[in-house]
């Protein structure tokens, strides 16, 4: 590896540590799933790839991307969805070998207000050994578990309609 190379290649590993990464995501400008580069691509079947994360959170941390330009899961084939499956396995078996780490999360990216890129679906792979990060922002809840379970119950007429349409819209009949 060249010297501008390593440079290069520190800097993704520590953008996260050192505060850069917000201003580097922000101005890139374009999709950066839809121009992954081979170098970091790990494995790919079917439109999915499986690859490494250049600024990781962990070590170990790879993403799960179509390559298709999708917003949300829903749009997914159901081969690209398998895939997905398969690859999460994939993952995990390989964070287990590679890191010796038996944990991980899986964190899905869904529609532009749970992404700080762009509105591309991608599953992050997290090797998981400590709490560490998972750092939550926890607010003061208005209702207990069963108040809220009951503001879901009382929703039941609207979940079957939703799971109808779902089954129409999504059905391979």
């Amino acid at each position: 590896m060249d010297e501008a190379t390593r440079k290069k290649q520190i800097a993704y590993r520590d953008a996260r540590v050192t505060g850069n990464y917000e201003g580097i995501w922000q101005s890139v400008g374009k999709c950066v799933f839809c121009d992954l580069k081979d170098d970091y691509i790990l494995f790919e079947e079917n439109g999915v790839v499986l690859t490494i994360v250049l600024f990781a959170y962990i070590d170990g941390h790879m993403m799960i991307i179509p390559r298709r330009h999708v917003k949300s899961v829903k749009e997914l084939t159901p081969l690209e969805w398998e895939t997905m499956r398969k690859f999460m396995y994939i993952a995990k078996k390989l964070i287990r070998e590679v890191h010796g780490i038996k944990g991980m999360q899986i964190l899905q990216k869904d529609g532009a207000d749970a992404q700080s890129t762009v509105e591309h679906l991608h599953f992050h792979t997290i090797p998981f050994d400590a709490p560490d990060l998972t750092t939550w922002n926890y607010r003061q809840l208005k209702n207990t578990p069963l108040e809220n379970a009951d503001l879901y119950k009382a929703k039941h007429a609207e979940m079957v309609s939703l799971a109808k349409r779902f089954d129409k819209k999504y059905s391979d009949d």
